[in-house]
C-alpha cells in the first residue's frame, strides 16, 4: 500500500509543503506519524477536502497572539 505523503498533498492541492505541516500540526488536517516522525496521510482524498474547504474560506483559521 502506497502512502500519501506532504509533499502529495501539497502537489493535489497547489499550496506549499511548509504550509502542509503548518495545518497538520495545528490539527487542521487529519494525518498520522509514522515511527520516524513523518507525517502521511490514511485518507488523501479527505485531506484534500479539509485543505481546499481552509483556502475557500469555509473553515476559519484563528490567529494566535504573540507576545
Amino acid at each position: 500500500m502506497l502512502r500519501t505523503s506532504v509533499e502529495d498533498i501539497a502537489q493535489m492541492t497547489g499550496i506549499s509543503t511548509a504550509t502542509v505541516r503548518r495545518l497538520c500540526d495545528k490539527g487542521m488536517i487529519e494525518h498520522k506519524r509514522d515511527y520516524k516522525g513523518f507525517r502521511w496521510f490514511p485518507e488523501p482524498k479527505r485531506a484534500v477536502k479539509q485543505v481546499k474547504a481552509l483556502l475557500d474560506g469555509e473553515i476559519k483559521i484563528e490567529k494566535t497572539k504573540t507576545v
